[in-house]
């Protein structure tokens, strides 16, 4: 179970958050909506620990041992390819695990990684988050810039972790992402996160 209670961090004179309370439970799917600058992604960050919360400003308990963090903007070697980035940055690939089978999944080309679109850097950042292992999945944004294909399989791949007894937070403008799952979602406004709603139809 992670859990955060009161957590507020400022931006200069700005709120980023203010006074953030909620809980995630293991094998659940979370959606945090909101639009841009509401606190979603800061809300991943601080889970994460790429920052931290405001001195003396609310606590976090978490049991989950091992994190996996996309995040909503991500820097990549530009010379290495696809292939030579994931075998290297995987810290263990599965015997079982075919790369070119998961590249030609999403449609992904063995290139260099500074000739890909923001398109497929998207998508390659997706796979190196569904192909590590881990108990808590923070996806910021995953499918900004995605074509409805890719959507479509990085949903498939959601289920398939879910069943796996996952833990999952997506951020994201679209309450209605995986909405067959029935997520359960935090909504952000201002810095503020509201009451969460019981399993959303």
């Amino acid at each position: 179970m992670l859990k955060l209670m009161e957590i507020q961090k400022k931006y200069h004179k700005n709120r980023g958050l203010i006074h953030v309370s909620l809980s995630i439970f293991p094998g659940e799917l979370y959606l945090f909506v909101g639009e841009n600058g509401s606190g979603k992604s800061t809300t991943i960050k601080v889970i994460s620990k790429v920052i931290f919360k405001d001195k003396n400003m609310g606590t976090i308990s978490n049991d989950f041992k091992r994190m996996v963090y996309l995040p909503d903007k991500r820097g990549y070697p530009r010379l290495l390819t696809v292939k030579t980035y994931l075998e290297y940055f995987l810290e263990k690939i599965p015997k079982n695990l075919v790369l070119e089978a998961w590249l030609e999944r999403y449609c992904i080309p063995n290139k260099k990684i500074g000739s890909l679109s923001k398109g497929m850097l998207q998508k390659l950042g997706i796979l190196q988050t569904l192909l590590t292992e881990g108990d808590l999945y923070l996806l910021d944004e995953p499918t900004d810039g995605l074509d409805v294909e890719s959507i479509r399989k990085f949903k498939e791949d959601i289920l398939q972790l879910l069943q796996k007894k996952k833990t999952i937070i997506i951020s994201t403008h679209n309450k209605a992402l995986l909405k067959e799952v029935k997520p359960i979602i935090y909504t952000f406004k201002e810095g503020i996160c509201y009451e969460k709603k019981q399993k959303s139809t």
